[in-house]
C-alpha cells in the first residue's frame, strides 16, 4: 500500500529572503532527519513559496499531481 503525509507550515518573515532561505534549510535538515533510517520513507522533497492570503488550507481537499 502506498501513502503520502503532508506537513503544511505557513510563515510570516518580516524582512530579507536571506531568513528565507535559511528556514528552507531548516526544513530540508528536519526532512532529512525524518527519512533518516525509515525503511518505508522512499521519497521527501521541501519547498518554501510565497502564500497569499491568510485562509489556511484544507489538507483533506489538497489534490496532488505528478507528472
Amino acid at each position: 500500500m502506498k501513502a503520502r503525509g503532508v506537513i503544511v507550515i505557513d510563515y510570516e518573515f518580516p524582512g530579507s529572503l536571506s531568513e528565507i532561505a535559511a528556514e528552507h534549510d531548516k526544513l530540508k535538515t528536519a526532512l532529512r532527519d525524518l527519512m533518516h533510517g525509515n525503511p518505508r520513507a522512499v521519497y521527501g522533497d521541501c519547498e518554501i513559496k510565497e502564500r497569499r492570503g491568510d485562509k489556511r488550507p484544507d489538507l483533506r481537499a489538497m489534490k496532488f499531481r505528478t507528472s
